[in-house]
């Protein structure tokens, strides 16, 4: 770097003013090309470098997601089971309860069937003995009810033998009374005849002797008066 530096000085000593300013201006704008050169790498390198811390930044965020995942799905699966557990717990003690309750339900019902089928045969035996009193009453008041129904029966054949002997009998009567009225009718009617000519004779005769007694002190009728007959 040494002799470097004192050839570039004894370069630059050797040199005008105008070939040093350009030589310097030429060194500076090389420098300012490596320096931007240099930039540009170092840019390029720090990008690819947080591409790649990205992409395991993402890598890692998954894998932590899965196992962050993979943790809550465990201790879900956990709960699960110990509620599973619990309900299922739960369900063997009603399903014993219930068991319990069937069996003393079933042993209710034996003791409840015994007793009825007790009560039952009584009270058939009660409404058979009932049946047979009532059937013994039906019997009797049907021979009681034959008894009347053939007295009355009798009674009747009786009283119709006596009514139409003694309806023949008025019949009769009635009959004779009849005849009579008739005939005493017949007898009325002639005896009004005879009396209804009687007057009619004795109003003619009355008419005829007024007519006469008239005739002789007015000098008779005129046209002549006419005589009812």
């Amino acid at each position: 770097m040494g002799k470097k530096k004192g050839g570039n000085k004894n370069k630059l000593a050797k040199m005008s003013e105008e070939e040093r300013a350009r030589y310097l201006q030429h060194r500076a704008d090389m420098e300012e090309e490596a320096r931007r050169r240099k930039q540009q790498l170092i840019a390029t390198f720090m990008k690819n470098k947080l591409k790649r811390e990205d992409a395991f930044a993402r890598l890692n965020l998954a894998k932590i997601n899965q196992e962050w995942r993979s943790i809550l799905r465990n201790i879900k699966c956990k709960e699960l089971k110990e509620e599973v557990e619990a309900v299922e717990k739960t369900c063997t003690e009603c399903i014993e309860n219930k068991n319990a309750v069937i069996k003393r339900l079933l042993c209710d019902l034996d003791e409840s069937e015994d007793l009825y089928s007790t009560m039952l045969h009584a009270h058939m035996e009660r409404v058979e003995k009932i049946i047979r009193i009532h059937n013994d009453r039906v019997n009797f008041l049907m021979q009681l009810y034959e008894l009347d129904k053939k007295e009355i029966i009798e009674n009747y054949e009786r009283e119709m033998d006596l009514y139409k002997s003694k309806k023949f009998e008025l019949q009769k009567d009635l009959e004779c009374v009849f005849y009579g009225l008739a005939e005493k009718a017949r007898t009325d009617r002639i005896r009004n005849e005879e009396e209804h000519m009687l007057k009619k004779d004795e109003l003619k005769n009355s008419v005829s002797n007024r007519v006469r007694f008239i005739g002789p002190s007015n000098g008779g009728t005129e046209g002549g008066d006419r005589v009812p007959g």
